[in-house]
């Protein structure tokens, strides 16, 4: 019969997730060390001696991970494993006394997702069983990259990844107000980096290379972050959002 353990270690930290395991074994005093360290190390353990008990408790518990011997009274942990793979991907870590090569193979190639011989050392157990839930997790999703220049310096990648091409003169703006972002940057010091460049740029033509660059932003539906603050000079505003 399935089996919960009585005793326990010491409580789990907080921050481990109390997953679902079934650990099918039928040497009941191994199970029940197992299941000990198990649940001591924040697992929540069900213990069953035998395919059938396992099957009966999976109606009405959602596993995570499955840890399971190969030879079992009735139904044996190869058939077991053949059964969950048809229906479920499921984390298995099979544990056996049966050390061969063979059996080794066998059960991966049937779709263990890994392999260990008794005697186990229980740390092992356990880094073996949150290793296979690590693989098992999605992986989260890509966020948009922040506004950046690309590595050549002519392109300025939104945060969806679209691409606008720039000239030398978009290029240099976006160099000295992208070094500082949400700092303010004044006319001047982007007046003396266009002289620098000797790209010739009066301040009335620097109020018309932000406006060009804020309308070539958005023909692609954005909106540049970019703040003029009235006589004083701009921000790059490191907050701003696409629109």
């Amino acid at each position: 019969m399935p089996n919960r353990p009585a005793h326990a270690h010491a409580a789990a930290p907080h921050h481990i997730p109390r997953l679902q395991v079934a650990l099918v074994e039928d040497d009941q005093l191994l199970r029940e060390v197992l299941a000990v360290h198990l649940d001591g190390a924040g697992f929540e353990v069900i213990a069953c001696a035998s395919a059938e008990a396992f099957w009966r408790e999976r109606t009405r518990t959602r596993f995570d991970l499955v840890v399971l011997d190969l030879t079992l009274p009735g139904e044996g942990g190869l058939s077991v494993l053949r059964r969950l793979r048809e229906t479920s991907s499921i984390g298995v870590v099979v544990l056996t006394a049966r050390a061969l090569p063979a059996d080794h193979a066998l059960s991966l190639s049937e779709g263990a997702d890994a392999f260990l011989s008794k005697p186990v050392d229980l740390h092992v157990l356990e880094a073996t069983l949150r290793s296979v839930v690590r693989r098992m997790t999605p992986p989260a999703p890509v966020l948009a990259l922040a506004w950046r220049l690309t590595g050549d310096g002519w392109s300025l990648c939104t945060p969806d990844g679209a691409i606008v091409e720039l000239s030398a003169q978009e290029r240099l703006l976006l160099e000295g107000v992208m070094e500082e972002p949400g700092r303010v940057v004044t006319r001047e010091a982007l007046l003396e980096r266009f002289e620098r460049a000797s790209e010739e740029v009066d301040p009335q033509r620097l109020d018309m290379v932000v406006h060009r660059l804020r309308k070539k932003v958005a023909q692609l539906g954005h909106r540049l972050p970019l703040r003029t603050l009235y006589r004083s000079g701009y921000v790059f505003q490191v907050d701003a959002t696409s629109i």
